[in-house]
């Protein structure tokens, strides 16, 4: 599950993920803890993006699904910070979504001209060294792709260099408008 889960970060198709594969894997389903079984759902989305026909079957489809939709999530200081700059900012937002391939999102924003953004509050788990972590490029990309939801990040360094609520409903309204 985690070397799929490696080919769908880096997004490189690759022969060896075919029928054959696709049944080991049902055949070997006992064996896959909740995280793999997760990492499994992500590689089916990949299938999807690369429209290849792969599916798994049924019930291991339907047990990858529910280990990654069921996972816990929780909101920190600097999301809660985010959400109340929307709201204050008096925009239209959803908090937790959860969306279609199973993703869940920190906040949908519904925007001025009728598109709705993903706003993901990125905080320092989901970097190394300030570039994206795999985790991170996978959920912004399969979101993007598969839900067709614009997602923007708000990295925390540059939250943090925000010095008011003005400049960070500025900062905000600008990620919306850029796209970014």
């Amino acid at each position: 599950a985690n070397i799929a889960w490696t080919y769908s970060v880096a997004n490189a198709p690759q022969d060896l993920f075919n029928e054959g594969y696709v049944g080991a894997l049902a055949s070997n389903e006992k064996d896959f803890s909740a995280e793999g079984l997760a990492q499994l759902h992500q590689w089916q989305l990949w299938q999807q993006e690369l429209e290849s026909g792969i599916e798994l079957q049924g019930p291991l489809q339907a047990k990858c699904r529910n280990a990654f939709t069921s996972r816990g999530y929780s909101e920190s200081k600097l999301q809660n910070d985010v959400v109340g700059e929307l709201k204050a900012a008096r925009l239209v937002i959803d908090e937790e979504v959860l969306l279609g391939s199973g993703y869940r999102i920190d906040a949908l924003v519904k925007v001025g001209d009728g598109r709705k953004v993903a706003i993901e509050v990125d905080g320092p788990f989901h970097f190394i060294d300030r570039r994206p972590a795999g985790s991170t490029i996978l959920k912004h990309r399969q979101v993007a792709r598969l839900d067709r939801i614009e997602v923007v990040s708000v990295p925390y360094w540059e939250w943090n260099e925000l010095k008011n609520s003005e400049m960070k409903q500025r900062y905000l309204r600008e990620k919306l408008s850029n796209g970014q």
